[in-house]
C-alpha cells in the first residue's frame, strides 16, 4: 500500500526530530558531568557511548544493498530441527517455492532425533519433492551436529541456513546470493523481521529492537564488511570458506564444556577471521520472537553467554580488520561489559550511597536513545506504525531486567544447557547416521 501524504509528513517530522536528538546526544554527556561532580569515569564514559551510538546512525548511512548482477550459485539450504512436527513441513515448502533456478537449489532436512513426528513430516516433503534431502540424526545430538551433518551432504557453493521458525520472502535467497558475486565475500547475512508482531506487548517491543539491530548496526558494520554474526534466521556462507574449519566448528569448547548455541555467532567468527562478511538488507525473512517474558529471558541469557564466548574470540583477530570496524567491535565490547556498573553507580550508588548525582539525568540518556531508535524506525517504514512506541518501552525494560544479565551469563558461560526445551546432546554415545532422499 502506498505511503499517504499524511505518512510522508510523519517521515520528515521525525527525521527532523530524530537528527536533533542525537545532536543534543552529543551535548548530553556535558550535563551528566556536571550532575556527578566531574566525575571523569563518567564523563569518559558518556563520550564513548554517545559517540559510538551516533556514529552507528552515522555510519550506516552509506549503506547499500548488495547489487543485483545475476549470480545464481548453485546453493544449499540446510535446515536443522528438533521437535517441530508443527511447523517444519510448511517451512520446507516455503523454501521450495522460492525464486530461484530449480536445478540450483536443494534442502537438506536434518531431523536432530526428535521425539515427536518431525521426521515424518519432513520424509512426506521428500516423497513429493526429490530435491529434499532427509538425514536423521537417531537422537538428540545439538544443533551444531545437524548442521554440520547437512553441511557434509552437500557440495553446494553456497550453504544457506534457515532456522524451522522462520520464512524467507520469495526473492530473498536470490538478493541473499547476490555479494557472493565478489570472490571474497564468505558469508552474508539476511533481515530478519519479527513475525508474530501483534502477539504480545513483548513481541511489539522487539520489532523496534530487530529492525535497528540490523538496518543501524548491521548496515554499519556491512559498510567494513565485517559483519559480526550473521543471524541464524536468515544466512549464508561459502562452502570453501566453512569445510576446512567445520570439524573445530562442531566440537568446539569453552573453558572445557562443549559449546551448544551460539552456533550463527561462531560460525560467523570462523568465517570472519579470513573473509569478508556482509549485510543483505533487502534479503527479507520474518521470525517467530519469544511472546513470554520466561522465555525471552531465558533465549537472552543464552544469546548473552554465547556472546561472552564469541567476544573473546573476536577480540583476538578483528584488529586486523578495518581500522573503524575494529575500534567499533572494541568499544562495542566494552560497553557492554561497562554498563551495568555504571547504571548501578547512577540509579543506586552515587544518590543513596554518597548522596550526590542525578539518576534522573541518566534516565534521560535512555529516554533520548529509545526515541532516536522509534524515531528511526518511523522514518524507515513507508506508512507510519505505531508500535515504534513500544521501542521506547523495550529501552527500559533493557535496563530494569536486561542489562543485569551480563554478568550473569559471564559467571555461568561454561552451561550448556538450553533452558527451553529438553535436550539430551552430548548425554549418549553418537549412532551412525541414517540417510534418506
Amino acid at each position: 500500500m502506498a505511503p499517504t501524504l499524511a505518512d510522508r509528513l510523519v517521515r520528515i517530522l521525525a527525521a527532523a526530530y530524530l537528527v536533533l536528538l542525537l545532536t543534543l546526544a552529543v551535548v548530553y554527556h556535558g550535563l551528566w558531568f556536571d550532575a556527578v561532580a566531574g566525575d571523569a569515569i563518567f564523563a569518559a564514559y558518556g563520550v564513548v557511548v554517545v559517540t559510538y551510538i551516533v556514529s552507528r546512525f552515522v555510519l550506516s548511512l552509506p549503506y547499500k544493498p548488495p547489487a543485483d548482477v545475476g549470480h545464481q550459485p548453485h546453493v544449499a539450504i540446510v535446515m536443522p530441527a528438533f521437535n517441530e512436527e508443527a511447523v517444519i513441513a510448511r517451512s520446507l515448502r516455503s523454501l521450495l517455492a522460492l525464486d530461484y533456478p530449480v536445478d540450483k537449489l536443494e534442502l537438506v532436512a536434518v531431523d536432530d532425533g526428535s521425539t515427536d513426528a518431525t521426521l515424518a513430516r519432513m520424509r512426506e516433503v521428500a516423497s513429493q519433492e526429490p530435491r529434499v534431502r532427509v538425514i536423521a540424526l537417531g537422537h538428540n545430538q545439538g544443533k551444531r551436529a545437524a548442521m554440520a551433518a547437512g553441511m557434509r551432504a552437500t557440495d553446494a557453493e553456497i550453504l544457506a541456513f534457515v532456522d524451522s521458525d522462520s520464512s524467507v520472502e520469495p526473492d530473498a535467497l536470490h538478493k541473499l546470493v547476490q555479494a557472493f558475486a565478489q570472490p571474497r565475500v564468505g558469508a552474508v547475512c539476511g533481515h530478519a523481521d519479527v513475525a508474530n508482531v501483534d502477539e504480545s506487548w513483548l513481541t511489539r517491543m522487539q520489532v523496534v529492537r530487530y529492525f535497528v539491530a540490523f538496518q543501524v548496526v548491521k548496515a554499519a558494520e556491512s559498510v567494513f564488511a565485517c559483519v559480526t554474526c550473521c543471524s541464524g534466521c536468515f544466512s549464508a556462507y561459502r562452502r570453501e570458506a566453512i569445510l576446512p574449519h567445520l570439524d573445530w566448528w562442531e566440537h568446539q569448547t569453552f573453558l572445557g564444556s562443549p559449546a551448544t548455541f551460539g552456533d550463527d555467532r561462531a560460525l560467523t567468527n570462523l568465517v570472519l577471521r579470513d573473509w569478508k562478511v556482509r549485510y543483505a538488507a533487502n534479503a527479507v525473512s520474518h521470525t517467530e520472537v519469544p511472546a513470554r517474558t520466561k522465555q525471552f529471558l531465558v533465549q537472552q541469557l543464552r544469546w548473552k553467554r554465547s556472546w561472552t564466548r564469541e567476544s573473546l574470540i573476536l577480540a583476538r583477530f578483528v584488529w586486523r580488520k578495518h581500522p573503524v570496524a575494529a575500534l567499533s567491535a572494541y568499544v562495542g565490547i566494552a560497553i557492554a561489559l561497562v554498563a551495568p556498573i555504571v547504571a548501578l553507580r547512577a540509579l543506586l550508588w552515587l544518590p543513596l550511597v554518597e548522596g550526590t548525582g542525578a539518576p534522573l539525568v541518566y534516565a534521560a540518556g535512555i529516554y533520548m536513545l529509545a526515541v532516536a531508535y522509534g524515531l528511526y524506525y518511523v522514518v524507515r517504514q513507508r506508512r507510519y506504525d505505531p508500535r515504534w512506541v513500544y521501542g521506547i518501552l523495550f529501552c527500559f525494560f533493557y535496563l530494569a531486567f536486561m542489562l543485569w544479565q551480563t554478568y550473569w551469563a559471564i559467571l555461568t558461560a561454561r552451561s550448556s544447557s538450553w533452558g527451553t526445551r529438553p535436550s539430551t546432546a552430548g548425554k549418549q554415545p553418537l549412532p551412525e547416521l541414517e540417510t534418506a532422499a
